[in-house]
């Protein structure tokens, strides 16, 4: 009986521990869950999370902007409500001083998603602007590059060169898609192909060039300067070469057939064998060097009537110095030279 007794007194006991550890755990897990996290800034913080992150990265990702004071506790709440493989890919907008349980809402409904915006200067080539969206998207970018090369999407857009290599317009994009290479290169090519249709197709017989030609030179035009007013007589000098058989012995189509950008141009990189070295190949370079702006595109097509076939740096970065002839144009050089 005495042992029965002790039994049902134990019992009873555990069932007063069990109940005190709930009601502890009861409390904690409340703090956990509803207990704001520091206010660190007023201002919100935008958070990446690329498809495919693993929860704990997620976690690793809000710690780090001290968005969360316990990765632990936030763990926890996340994996009571079963959240791990809810919580949506892109870039959420959150405020700081929230609760754990806050911040899972927002990241499982996506409630704070925000747009990307993203800006392409003028002059980057194909794999320049692929290696900003792989820093940026959620995709890699070989996978751009894989989408730029598309027969099917070439056809579609009337290009006549073996990728979207100058066929994608420079600007500032909103982009909501951050997963779909395609829907990316879209977006740029369909603002290509607007424009080009509507201010450069018109012109494109004046010139007496192909649409690849135009884009062609007008991506030599926008890697030689950035001065605006002075891409017209740049297109005049290059046009006035193709005229009379001359190399065009353009710097930029070099420096494309190098792989990589360089400020200065070797002697030895003259003689690099490739079809866009135009100081040993005549007429244009079979495709673009880069992805020009409207400009250039609008300098291509509206050349500067002259008799210039030369010109070279004045020094002060921005500008170039024209000559008609190949004797004034080393005294220029030499000029240049000095200078520097």
């Amino acid at each position: 009986m005495n042992n029965i007794r002790f039994k049902d007194t134990i019992q009873e006991e555990d069932w007063l521990i069990i109940l005190a550890a709930f009601i502890l755990f009861l409390m904690f897990g409340m703090n956990w869950f509803f207990n704001n996290n520091d206010l660190v800034q007023k201002e919100p913080v935008r958070i990446h999370i690329r498809e495919g992150m693993s929860f704990k990265e997620v976690v690793d990702s809000l710690s780090k902007y001290r968005l969360i004071n316990s990765k632990t506790a936030f763990s926890f709440v996340g994996r009571f409500l079963g959240a791990e493989k809810k919580i949506k890919s892109g870039y959420h907008l959150l405020h700081y001083g929230k609760s754990n349980y806050d911040y899972i809402n927002d990241l499982v409904t996506g409630k704070n998603l925000v747009n990307v915006m993203v800006t392409i200067p003028e002059g980057l080539s194909l794999k320049e602007i692929a290696e900003l969206f792989g820093k940026v998207f959620e995709f890699s970018k070989e996978d751009f590059l894989r989408v730029a090369s598309d027969t099917i999407l070439l056809k579609e857009y009337e290009v006549d060169h073996i990728t979207f290599e100058g066929y994608l317009m420079p600007d500032t994009y909103e982009f909501s898609e951050l997963n779909n290479p395609v829907i990316v290169l879209r977006k740029l090519a369909n603002e290509f192909k607007a424009f080009y249709d509507k201010n450069i197709k018109p012109y494109q017989s004046k010139v007496g060039l192909s649409k690849n030609q135009i884009i062609t030179l007008a991506s030599i035009i926008e890697a030689e300067t950035n001065h605006i007013e002075e891409m017209p007589k740049i297109a005049g000098v290059y046009l006035n070469r193709l005229k009379r058989g001359m190399k065009l012995q353009a710097d930029p189509t070099v420096i494309y057939a190098l792989g990589e950008r360089t400020k200065r141009v070797l002697y030895r990189d003259l003689k690099i064998k490739s079809p866009y070295n135009t100081y040993l190949n005549h007429d244009l370079p079979p495709g673009p060097i880069n992805c020009p702006g409207r400009d250039a595109l609008r300098a291509a097509v509206n050349p500067e009537k002259h008799n210039y076939l030369y010109f070279v740096s004045s020094g002060d970065g921005k500008t170039h110095i024209f000559a008609r002839t190949y004797s004034e144009h080393q005294r220029n050089v030499l000029k240049y030279r000095n200078s520097q």
